[in-house]
């Protein structure tokens, strides 16, 4: 006679819920380490494209797909409007890499030609960028906090 063990689901969704937040607690913070390039790729009066090459550090063991960024963009200080991910962007795991990061904003309005003029005419001009990314992996879901500010000259 045989006798089969059937675990109550209680007891497996315990299990289960113990594994994922043992998995989690091995994670580690992906840190934004730096802007390496960037080219305007398209700029009107409603909306700008831009890749911007960003130098990003995963020390986890796993691939990251970056996903719902949250990203408000500064020129001058004067926000210009939300960032939007223009391509998948995968984080290669157990490493530092030069990512190019596709992305666009529809302008929340006021004088961006202005501004762009101003700082041209002043041969510079400071882009900033504050929010947050989800980063997947799996089942795995997490939020990346950034803020990032950044001269560009505008002479060279």
């Amino acid at each position: 006679m045989r006798i089969a063990f059937l675990p109550s689901p209680a007891l497996l969704a315990a299990t289960i819920g113990a594994w994922l937040l043992s998995s989690c607690s091995s994670f580690k913070e992906v840190e934004l380490k730096g802007i390496t390039g960037a080219e305007l790729m398209r700029m009107d009066g409603q909306r700008i494209s831009l890749r911007v090459d960003a130098l990003v550090d995963n020390p986890n063991g796993f691939r990251i797909a970056v996903e719902e960024p949250d990203v408000d963009l500064y020129v001058n200080d004067q926000y210009i409007g939300k960032a939007l991910l223009d391509s998948a962007l995968v984080l290669e795991r157990r490493s530092s890499a030069i990512y190019p990061v596709y992305l666009h904003t529809d302008l929340a309005g006021g004088p961006l030609l202005a501004m762009v003029i101003m700082g041209a005419m002043q041969g510079e001009m400071k882009l900033a960028a504050k929010g947050t990314v989800a980063g997947r992996s799996g089942a795995l879901r997490r939020r990346f906090p950034f803020e990032l500010e950044q001269v560009v000259n505008l002479s060279e």
